[in-house]
């Protein structure tokens, strides 16, 4: 029982603690509203659903300890947040003509950025080292090998995703609240601005950062 209680507080811990992933569902929430960042939510925990399955078929294991595959996913997750940090540094300021169009095919618009913030979502997770790390470094520590080792990565596993789940919903909901102080045009750009830049430092910073 000691294990769960400790399992629970860390991974409450990390899951608070800002990241790529929080500065996606901020940036997707505030221009797309709730949809965009309930997309970006389950973009995310299905990153963590396919880390926590690959952990308990060893997979992740197996990039871990092979240097190349660790890198080669290290260096992808930074390539793609400077993509995603670079695209948003130059996204342009709509203007009423663009905004006319919007509204004229906001159905269509709506699906196709939903889609794009599920996958933002997606590959942010699923190329996150840390998330490897985490699933088979800590993880294991908690879980007692007497017992129905499968059985306790699956829980242990549950555990984490629910309460990411329930955290990153919690802040969309939030953000959702406060969106309309940031629906003027020139407040969004500056968004944008500053999510590329968090994002682009992130991703530098992950390219540098040494096992």
């Amino acid at each position: 029982m000691p294990n769960y209680y400790l399992f629970v507080v860390v991974s409450i811990i990390l899951i608070v603690t800002p990241g790529p992933d929080f500065a996606l569902i901020t940036k997707n929430t505030i221009l797309h509203e709730k949809r965009g960042g309930h997309a970006t939510t389950y973009g995310v925990i299905t990153g963590h659903i396919l880390h926590a399955t690959a952990s308990v078929l060893g997979i992740s294991a197996v990039i871990a300890k092979s240097i190349v595959l660790f890198e080669i996913v290290k260096y992808a997750g930074a390539v793609y947040l400077l993509y995603i940090g670079i695209k948003a540094l130059l996204s342009k300021q709509k203007n009423d003509s663009e905004n006319q169009d919007y509204t004229n095919t906001v159905a269509q618009y709506q699906n196709s950025k939903k889609k794009s913030c599920f996958i933002q979502g997606l590959l942010s997770t699923t190329f996150n080292p840390k998330a490897i790390i985490f699933y088979i470094t800590f993880l294991p520590q908690v879980i007692e090998p007497h017992n129905n080792v499968l059985l306790q990565s699956f829980v242990f596993s549950g555990i984490f995703i629910l309460i990411a789940l329930f955290w990153l919903l919690l802040c969309v909901s939030i953000l959702n609240h406060i969106r309309s102080w940031f629906r003027k045009p020139s407040v969004q750009l500056i968004l944008e601005r500053l999510t590329g830049i968090t994002l682009i430092s992130l991703g530098i910073k992950l390219a540098f950062e040494k096992r």
